[in-house]
């Protein structure tokens, strides 16, 4: 339940941001299964930066505006003149974002039903003054059409997890990092941190770590979300090179926010490796998308991992072999993969009661 006062500051505790372009069907469909969810905590701020939309999205925004603004829901819609791009449209909402705690959403994704309820007592005391939580990361699940009827659950029955070691948050949260609507970052703490403005970061497709990792670097104590409060929906590649960004652009930002700390970026690297690259790269293959380069992708990918074996077992044989030999080669594989990282895990798998 929502504190029964919202907090005695102009500063609202948590901004949900969502940077959008040309997407106005995907949009309306979140600020629909947002507007209930926020009703209920008016300290919650939404914003919406539209990077210069030629579509719909104007009219979709006018017209949520009124509706929220009857129902006392703060909803600030900023629009770029001109398309800036997608990381500078990222860094515009961070530093637009009033809220304590700063959440970026992808206007594809969904914050579930209930998701925000889920979200909120981790975020603030029982007074509703702010909790002491540098990070919080929201799991989710895939779909491609129907985001309820392709809901999903922890397989665990787990509902949350206090983390106090930066390396076992690593861990859990491994490549999701990456992923902007599944972290919520404290902002207030890390404004008070040494630390580079995002734009340092702009033209990496990556700037979302700006906020995370030294957050992650300073780590006091975090919260892992098991119950799937975020749907990301699926398809909405954004044309970027994957080997490029996630070989080099990765690999450099994370020696760049994480210096010294093998045993923070690591783990990252090498579940991205075990894990999500074959997973990814095979569905990419699979569905017959000619905009991934095959030779380009192994040779930035060689580039930075050439020396790491985990890509010569796991990436390699998903990106090169023949696709239904791939197949059968990374689902053996990728059982081998889940078991390391329980195994590096232990006692995060109980049912919680």
């Amino acid at each position: 339940m929502p504190p029964e006062t919202p907090l005695t500051t102009d500063r609202p505790l948590l901004t949900i941001a969502i940077p959008t372009f040309n997407r106005a069907e995907h949009l309306a469909e979140l600020l629909a299964v947002l507007e209930p969810q926020l009703a209920a905590y008016p300290q919650v701020e939404l914003l919406v930066s539209d990077n210069a939309s030629e579509d719909t999205t104007p009219q979709i925004l006018a017209a949520a505006q009124e509706r929220f603004a009857a129902q006392g829901i703060p909803l600030v819609i900023h629009r770029h003149p001109v398309n800036v791009g997608a990381d500078a449209n990222f860094v515009s909402c961070y530093h637009r974002a009033r809220g304590r705690f700063f959440w970026l959403c992808g206007d594809d994704d969904l914050i579930v039903p209930g998701g925000l309820a889920q979200v909120m007592p981790h975020l603030q005391d029982a007074t509703g003054k702010p909790a002491e939580v540098d990070l919080l990361y929201a799991t989710s699940y895939g779909f491609r059409e129907d985001y309820q009827r392709e809901r999903q659950t922890d397989p665990f029955g787990r509902r949350f997890h206090t983390i106090r070691s930066a390396k076992t948050f690593s861990m859990v949260v491994n490549i999701m990092f990456t992923f902007i609507s599944g972290i919520i970052v404290n902002k207030e703490r890390l404004e008070s941190l040494p630390h580079e403005d995002p734009t340092a970061l702009l033209g990496t497709n990556l700037v979302q770590l700006a906020w995370s990792l030294p957050l992650l670097l300073q780590h006091r104590r975090s919260i892992v979300l098991w119950e799937r409060p975020v749907a990301a929906r699926q398809g909405n590649a954004n044309g970027y090179s994957l080997g490029r960004v996630f070989g080099e652009h990765l690999a450099g930002n994370l020696a760049r926010l994480l210096p010294g700390r093998p045993d923070l970026s690591a783990p990252i690297l090498n579940f991205m490796l075990r894990r999500w690259f074959p997973s990814i790269l095979l569905d990419v293959r699979s569905s017959g998308n000619q905009t991934l380069q095959l030779g380009e992708a192994h040779s930035a990918l060689r580039r930075t991992f050439g020396n790491n074996p985990r890509y010569w077992l796991f990436t390699y044989p998903a990106l090169t072999w023949p696709l239904p030999l791939a197949r059968l080669y990374t689902r053996a594989t990728a059982a081998l993969s889940k078991l390391i990282y329980m195994a590096h895990l232990p006692g995060f798998w109980r049912k919680q009661t």
